[in-house]
């Protein structure tokens, strides 16, 4: 060999491949924790978000309604008679709100947890949810609704 013939000899060539190799771990790492702390709050807010949605209607038709009942589900008697009724469908973890016209609206998925109690004209509503898949993550919430006034009130 030459003295004109230069290249890399081996222990460059692997503390090259040693420092190559330190900052793809970094990176590697980093862009996981980036990817999943994402997944992570965003399935949080989800299930926040289904127990919002749940209590905005059930104080919504609760401030309306004349009495209740309470138990594993929540049944709003209004002033014209109707019925407002709040329940997790059989078989499923989905909480409907259903009224005495057969109207049924989904409010919330992933409900796991969900009991309704009714003591001085206040509704409370314990509530669960759960993104599927992701049992590490759950949001609950408990959430108080006054009945309408009665008369004389």
């Amino acid at each position: 060999m030459t003295k004109r013939q230069r290249g890399f000899t081996v222990p460059e060539l692997l503390i090259s491949v040693a420092i190559i190799g330190i900052i793809v771990s970094f990176l590697g790492t980093a862009v996981y924790q980036i990817l999943t702390v994402t997944e992570y709050g965003s399935d949080k807010m989800i299930a926040l978000h289904e127990l919002q949605n749940a209590a905005h209607w059930v104080s919504s038709d609760g401030q309306m309604a004349k009495t209740a009942t309470g138990g594993s589900e929540l049944v709003l008697t209004l002033p014209d008679d109707s019925t407002i009724t709040y329940a997790v469908a059989t078989g499923t973890t989905e909480l409907h709100r259903s009224d005495n016209t057969g109207a049924e609206l989904t409010l919330a998925r992933n409900i796991t947890d969900l009991n309704f109690s009714v003591a001085d004209r206040i509704i409370t509503m314990n509530i669960t949810s759960a993104p599927q898949g992701r049992p590490n993550i759950t949001e609950e919430g408990t959430y108080k609704v006054c009945l309408r006034p009665t008369e004389g009130e």
